[in-house]
């Protein structure tokens, strides 16, 4: 797949999680009268599909795999985040493996809770970590990361939800190998599970 495919995907990832999100919302307003609970805490565990650009070479990589949150809800609208997330590279030259890592950390805002849909949004600040080997060498680099955007969850229950979606503008500032530092663009889109404990 090439760039341009690769961009038009992303675009229209992204255009269709802000659909879901801004449909869900009249949805949501007109299930007021059945609100759901609001948990104390939240525990997602979620697949991950990440776009991520190189800032040295002007091209992207793909990267799969998995984030796991923690949401402790301050209010029945606000609430506080630690996001991990662990992405593995493919599309690499033969024999070169790489690995990305994420924390981040921040408020959540669920703009409305009911029994079909509770669509949130999110900023989370943090670092990243690149760890990459070559015929037994390995390397690794820490840097910046900003995770901006948000999704929506389909309670099924008091103690489960379904996360339908989850997308993200993902900044990570590396440094380049002349210690100067490159920011990369990613996308983020995720999906999974959400745990759902105690009740405020």
């Amino acid at each position: 797949m090439n760039a341009k495919s690769q961009v038009r995907r992303i675009r229209w990832m992204g255009g269709l999680a802000l659909i879901l999100g801004l449909a869900c919302l009249p949805g949501a307003a007109s299930a007021q009268q059945a609100s759901a609970s609001t948990p104390q805490l939240e525990l997602s565990g979620a697949y991950s599909y990440l776009r991520a650009n190189a800032a040295n070479s002007g091209g992207g990589f793909n990267l799969n795999g998995g984030s796991g949150s923690l949401t402790y809800n301050v209010t029945d609208q606000f609430g506080l985040v630690a996001d991990f997330g662990a992405y593995r590279f493919h599309g690499l030259p033969a024999g070169l493996d790489s690995t990305m890592y994420t924390y981040l950390f921040g408020p959540k805002l669920t703009f409305t809770r009911s029994s079909r849909f509770s669509p949130f949004a999110q900023v989370l600040f943090g670092g990243g970590r690149l760890n990459a080997s070559s015929s037994g060498v390995q390397a690794g680099e820490n840097g910046f990361a900003m995770a901006i955007g948000g999704g929506v969850d389909a309670p099924l229950d008091r103690h489960f939800a379904i996360r339908v979606v989850q997308a993200e503008y993902l900044i990570t500032r590396f440094p380049r190998a002349n210690g100067s530092t490159a920011t990369q663009n990613n996308v983020r889109i995720s999906a999974g599970l959400v745990f759902r404990f105690g009740s405020r």
